[in-house]
């Protein structure tokens, strides 16, 4: 029975998607890859599976309304990145001889569509018409009563170590472990997710979005803020956990200064210490177990408990240099997509790249140098234009900088998961609210 109720919603807001337009539509594609696991596969076609089935009706959407028109799209700062992108997707898929060119292009198409295009979620979001006068508020303010059913539930998970939700889905204590029992790893916080580190990122991003953006909040949408901090942590995963803290440094020093950084870094110390003299012992041992495994990153010791260095500065740099060995076989257009579940998994030999849980690995075995440089020149044109506009609108700007370099480390250290959905369509979101000015909406973005 809840299975078929989260079929509903799914389907629920992916009409929603479907006839909203602006702001609306980009709130109804959160609301339903927040609240719904991405393991919906009624409709078996690609396009239609998990996720996959909101972006597709976004494009319809977007043709429904007339906003599918080629100036549309190329008003987007990334435009030329994005037609590389898709372009690098097309020639992996053509040729990987191992599923024919057909099939290969066609999920190149796929591919494209679930991550680097996602950026058009966010673009489209802001500039129609009746935008500012049928909506109140902003998409974060808007996102608190969803972003308080995903913490919240959360944290019920993390006291109660079980998860319904994704027990129907068939994941049954995936995220308990036996081998790390009595430890802060125990049990992962995914919420409605199906990944803790992606759980974590999302946490990570709206936290910051909150706390920046929105000025004169509320007391809900500073206990949300609070919630999405702690579930940063409770998600237990340093490849989430690390990338946050990097990012809340980066912004602090773009926004505020060194010096500002420095008062901050003492006071949190200061609070930090103060707190494991006041706290229960239980949360004690837990603060002091996540410290310990974030240093265990960098320095020996800690509380890691993989079996291998997977997790580990040393662990990333043996996946990194096992992956390269698969580019030397094929550089330029790499194995083809899916090459690593279906051949190497499916093999026995995903051993040889303990895990593949960085984006890098995926470059390299899958992808190859084209798209390689493709996604280099995205990240660089996104980092260049949030850059350029930090005189005309600083708080984006360094927002947009700060959640940036957060991304780029988490794909350094995790497995990439779904983790574009959330990300992409905030990037666009930001890029969209900058090229229109604070003097737009009358400064409240």
């Amino acid at each position: 029975m809840l299975y078929v109720g989260f079929i509903l919603l799914w389907v629920f807001c992916g009409f929603q998607v479907l006839f909203r337009v602006g702001l609306e539509r980009m709130c109804w594609f959160f609301v339903g890859i927040l609240l719904v696991p991405d393991m919906i596969d009624v409709l078996r076609l690609s396009p239609l599976l998990g996720h996959m089935f909101y972006v597709t009706l976004f494009l319809g959407s977007l043709v429904l309304h007339g906003e599918f028109r080629l100036s549309n799209f190329l008003t987007c700062p990334v435009v030329k990145p994005l037609l590389f992108v898709f372009l690098s997707c097309f020639l992996v898929g053509l040729f990987d001889f191992r599923v024919g060119p057909l099939r290969g292009v066609f999920r190149g198409i796929v591919d494209f569509l679930g991550t680097y295009f996602l950026v058009y979620v966010g673009w489209f979001a802001v500039g129609h018409e009746n935008d500012f006068s049928r909506t109140n508020g902003t998409f974060f303010v808007k996102m608190v009563p969803v972003l308080f059913i995903v913490t919240i539930y959360g944290c019920i998970t993390f006291f109660t170590h079980t998860n319904p939700v994704l027990d129907v889905f068939g994941l049954d204590g995936r995220f308990l472990s036996e081998t790390d029992l009595g430890t802060y790893r125990e049990f992962r916080v995914t919420s409605f997710l199906v990944s803790s580190s992606v759980y974590g990122l999302v946490c990570s991003f709206f936290f910051l979005c909150l706390f920046v953006l929105l000025e004169n909040k509320t007391k809900a949408q500073w206990l949300c803020t609070v919630l999405l901090f702690v579930n940063v942590f409770f998600s237990a995963t340093r490849a989430a956990i690390i990338p946050f803290i990097v990012g809340g440094v980066l912004w602090i020093l773009l926004d505020r200064g060194v010096g500002r950084l420095m008062i901050y870094s003492f006071s949190l110390i200061f609070l930090f210490t103060i707190s494991l003299f006041l706290l229960p012992d239980s949360i004690e041992v837990y603060i002091s177990q996540v410290v310990g495994s974030v240093l265990d990153v960098i320095l020996p010791g800690g509380y890691g408990t993989v079996e291998y260095g997977g997790s580990t500065m040393e662990g990333r740099g043996m996946q990194i240099m096992a992956a390269m060995r698969f580019l030397m076989e094929k550089p330029l257009f790499g194995h083809g997509f899916s090459y690593y579940g279906e051949v190497l998994f499916d093999g026995g030999h995903h051993e040889t790249l303990l895990g593949m849980e960085s984006y890098l690995c995926f470059l390299g075995v899958e992808y190859g140098l084209v798209y390689s440089f493709a996604v280099l020149y995205f990240f660089i044109k996104l980092a260049s234009y949030f850059w350029a506009n930090r005189s005309s609108s600083r708080m984006y700007s360094d927002l947009g900088l700060a959640l940036l370099g957060l991304f780029v480390l988490y794909l350094i250290f995790a497995w990439v998961g779904g983790s574009w959905y959330y990300v992409m369509p905030i990037f666009g979101y930001l890029m969209r609210m900058i090229k229109l000015g604070e003097s737009t909406i009358n400064g409240r973005l």
